[in-house]
């Protein structure tokens, strides 16, 4: 056990909130990989007048430091209707970061030439570009790129994959007439198609509510990645390059997807820092929506996406008090989010700055904000900390 680890060890520190972020943009991430990949080998998918091999030879995303992409998922496969889900994501190439935000579909918003109404609602009224230009103007920066997705897509793809095998955990059985949402799963490790698994993650009528989903979520996006990448499924990219190129629109060319599910593969999806921009429930003409608070907006924007979201636990193992909320202050005052303040189980000589994303990228940056600091990686996916910082005897410098 590490040094790290011993300190930590026994002391109950975090709790884990459902974030309301979406998982399927990973998923077409992967599915765009494998279709390009497979795909231009045999012939079924082309890169444009550029060629293939041209794509691959340029640097990802042109070689620019930072990019922003919007994620947009329609709620048919028609290519209209509402942005039923809407993420913005900033992607570093060179460090590897990705960081992302949710925009809540009822969010009360200035569309141009529309007015304030429901962000969801500026697809219905210009599609894409004004989605665009609403999200640019709600976050006051610039969109580099664009994912749209119809998510029923989704039943397509697995369906396409030949179905995905599932471990249900419970009798699972319900039905929403408006959402057209029919769920009827029994416990037990079985062969689910599309529309089923789509009800394997949707559904979240038990104790665990939104927490469950999301491990389901998990559950599903794993089996999904597994057959994606399986040798055996190599026949069926003919069908799944269909499904991608009807379901899926973008600007990314293959090198830039390739280089996006790199980073996920490596980092994992836990290492993805999301938010989603926060909101108060209101009713304006009788119909409820979602105010956003535009400091609110402002701060996530900086924090998540600008700042790449660094999410930061202090605990102080020295015996003077208040040197751990002093420290975050300061922490906090550079951009990170400080999750939580408090006492470490042991005292250490040394200050230790744990990574527990598997990566060191934002424990160095922590380490360069604090002037001092021995790094240690200690992954931990549950962790709503990417990086936990243990205050040693050599931060008090002259005090006692």
């Amino acid at each position: 056990m590490s040094e790290a680890s011993d300190i930590l060890a026994g002391k109950q520190l975090y709790y884990r909130e459902p974030t309301g972020f979406q998982w399927w943009w990973l998923i077409w991430v992967a599915a765009g990989v494998c279709v390009f990949l497979c795909g231009a080998a045999l012939g079924v998918v082309s890169s444009g007048s550029g060629g293939w091999f041209g794509d691959f030879l340029a640097p990802p995303f042109g070689g620019a430091d930072h990019v922003s992409i919007l994620m947009v998922g329609l709620d048919n496969s028609q290519g209209k209707g509402l942005a039923d889900t809407i993420i913005v994501a900033m992607v570093s190439p060179p460090t590897g970061e990705i960081s992302a935000i949710s925009i809540p579909r009822d969010s009360r918003v200035e569309i141009p030439g529309v007015g304030r109404t429901r962000i969801n609602a500026s697809h219905s009224y210009g599609g894409l570009p004004l989605t665009l230009e609403t999200v640019q103007l709600l976050l006051g920066i610039p969109i580099d790129h664009y994912i749209e997705v119809n998510v029923p897509g989704l039943v397509k793809l697995v369906d396409a994959i030949g179905g995905v095998d599932i471990d249900v955990e419970q009798r699972m059985h319900y039905t929403d007439r408006s959402q057209k949402l029919y769920i009827d799963l029994q416990p037990g490790l079985q062969h689910l198609d599309g529309t089923q698994a789509m009800g394997y993650v949707r559904f979240r009528h038990d104790a665990l509510g939104d927490i469950g989903r999301m491990e389901r979520q998990h559950q599903f996006l794993h089996a999904v990645m597994k057959k994606l990448f399986s040798p055996e499924h190599v026949m069926d990219i003919p069908k799944m390059a269909e499904t991608f190129v009807q379901t899926v629109s973008t600007d990314l060319s293959p090198r830039d997807i390739l280089a996006l599910q790199r980073v996920v593969d490596t980092n994992g999806p836990e290492a993805i820092h999301t938010a989603t921009l926060p909101t108060q429930p209101v009713r304006v003409g009788g119909a409820s929506m979602l105010e956003l608070d535009p400091e609110g907006v402002r701060e996530v924007v900086s924090k998540v996406l600008l700042h790449q979201g660094v999410t930061v636990s202090v605990l102080n193992a020295t015996t003077v008090e208040g040197l751990a909320s002093r420290v975050a202050d300061d922490l906090q005052q550079k951009g990170c989010d400080v999750v939580s303040v408090g006492n470490a189980q042991k005292q250490s000589e040394t200050t230790l700055i744990v990574d527990h994303r598997n990566s060191a990228r934002r424990a160095e940056r922590v380490a360069a904000w604090l002037g001092k600091g021995v790094l240690t990686v200690e992954p931990d996916g549950e962790n709503p900390a990417d990086v936990t910082v243990i205050l040693g005897r050599d931060m008090l410098g002259g005090t006692p």
